[in-house]
């Protein structure tokens, strides 16, 4: 199933909408993100999806972590 997330990356001026399938990754959302941000925000080795307060396992489906339409997760480079 087709799920819209609000995406929130640390150094962007605004938010995106990014699409992803419930059977895809954490990680392949991070790349969904960092990819539909590249031209505004610096590129960085590796970032980690926050949602409501906790850090998500990157090696988690969408389904598994429990994210539902139009929720807001936030991109964080590892450092910050």
């Amino acid at each position: 199933m087709l799920v819209p997330l609000y995406g929130f990356v640390r150094g962007d001026s605004m938010g995106v909408v990014v699409l992803v399938q419930d059977t895809d990754t954490v990680a392949t959302l991070a790349h969904s993100l960092a990819e539909a941000c590249q031209v505004r925000v610096a590129p960085f080795a590796s970032a980690r999806v926050w949602q409501g307060g906790q850090c998500l396992d990157p090696s988690l489906t969408i389904a598994a972590c429990g994210l539902k339409p139009l929720q807001r997760v936030d991109l964080i480079p590892e450092g910050d």
